[in-house]
């Protein structure tokens, strides 16, 4: 018997379509592994960096962030990134003196407003206390290296180092 070519053109072609549509589901394991080992990572102006030292507060914490310097084609400032959390448990008005060196004396005063609503927009001051820092008033998400966002359930704040720290 033979078989009709346009049924056995159809088959093929819905057979086609099936292992296109099937392949990255099956391969998807293969795909990451390969990924993964290639040691790609955010860069760290994007990140905020890793996390160098953690201070417990009040039911609450400070992860304190290496020291970020952008790259020779990128624009901006050296900063340092600070991540209060939860949000839950802090209180409506933070006024709060951070040792960001961890030498035992305090760097930088942060003071913002938590509101209770996630999507409304913050505003933070930085006073700087030694020379390495910079002092910020009125701080939003306008600038990249100056900045305070809420992801998530931390909030978020860049400290800008003085023109020549490091």
């Amino acid at each position: 018997m033979k078989i009709p070519t346009a049924a056995f053109g159809y088959t093929l072609g819905g057979v086609t379509l099936a292992v296109a549509v099937l392949t990255p589901f099956l391969l998807i394991g293969l795909f990451a592994n390969g990924f993964a080992s290639l040691g790609l990572h955010v860069d760290e102006v994007y990140s905020g960096g890793p996390i160098v030292r953690t201070v417990n507060a009040q039911g609450y914490t400070v992860a304190i962030h290496r020291t970020v310097v952008p790259h020779l084609l990128q624009r901006g400032e050296t900063f340092v990134q600070l991540d209060w959390k939860p949000v839950g448990a802090l209180p409506p008005h933070m006024n709060e003196l951070v040792d960001i060196d961890g030498d035992g004396q305090p760097d930088v005063r942060v003071s913002f407003d938590v509101p209770k609503n996630p999507k409304e927009h913050l505003h933070a001051d930085i006073d700087a206390l030694n020379a390495r820092y910079r002092t910020v008033h009125g701080i939003g998400r306008d600038a990249f290296t100056s900045m305070i966002v809420r992801a998530d359930d931390a909030i978020l704040v860049r400290v800008p180092l003085a023109k020549g720290a490091r």
